[in-house]
């Protein structure tokens, strides 16, 4: 059994700790992470002067243009986007082009071809019902509105008002739960972590445990 591939998939809305929990873990299980957000956000950088309603324009960007996710850059064909991808109008922009069939289809099947046959953490607001449903484990992640807010704040060097990060994510949140394709919510059968109150290293071990717990059981 030592050899059997495990994945755990992380999902949540925005802001909740997806990334950074999911980066952790993986870590500390020498397990590969794959960062789906990082994904949409390369996408929606190449598709930002697009006519996203000429599906034909659409597709011809989406393969003409390269994306490579590495535990902590992103990049787009072959420049390092990382900072970029984690402004407010990039993140919202990732949000819209993921309503986009084509571009979900895209993704998801890039997506499950790097996580075929290894053991890996993925995360994003799909991968626990779309991209990896049959994951060991399946984490939903939360936190207040406030503390998502304050988290996306600090993590773009304080450059944006907090209000205003607090009111993308009201808006990005609502776009990701109303979508007609693939959107937010909590599997039936993910477990659900609320990382407000929590440190960090608290967070990443009782994802930790769960995984752990959830593989004795399988096994």
């Amino acid at each position: 059994m030592a050899n059997k591939v495990r994945q755990i998939a992380i999902d949540g809305p925005g802001g909740a700790g997806k990334s950074t929990i999911a980066q952790a873990v993986a870590k500390k299980l020498g397990f590969l992470f794959i960062n789906t957000g990082g994904m949409y956000r390369c996408y929606g950088i190449a598709l930002q002067n697009a006519d996203l309603t000429n599906i034909d324009e659409v597709k011809k960007i989406l393969n003409e243009n390269k994306v490579m996710l590495t535990p902590d850059k992103l990049y787009l064909n072959n420049k390092d986007v990382t900072a970029e991808c984690y402004t407010a109008p990039i993140a919202m922009l990732a949000s819209k082009i993921g309503t986009i069939g084509a571009v979900r289809e895209k993704c998801v099947k890039d997506q499950q071809i790097i996580a075929a046959g290894q053991s890996c953490v993925m995360e994003g607001r799909d991968t626990t019902t779309v991209v990896l449903p049959n994951a060991t484990l399946k984490v939903f992640l939360t936190a207040s509105l406030e503390t998502r807010a304050k988290r996306r704040w600090l993590q773009n060097n304080k450059r944006e008002l907090l209000e205003d990060i607090k009111n993308d994510l009201v808006t990005r949140d609502y776009q990701d739960s109303h979508r007609a394709i693939a959107p937010l919510m909590k599997a039936p059968d993910a477990i659900t972590i609320d990382t407000d109150g929590k440190s960090f290293d608290e967070n990443v071990q009782q994802v930790i445990r769960a995984f752990e717990l959830k593989r004795v059981l399988d096994d």
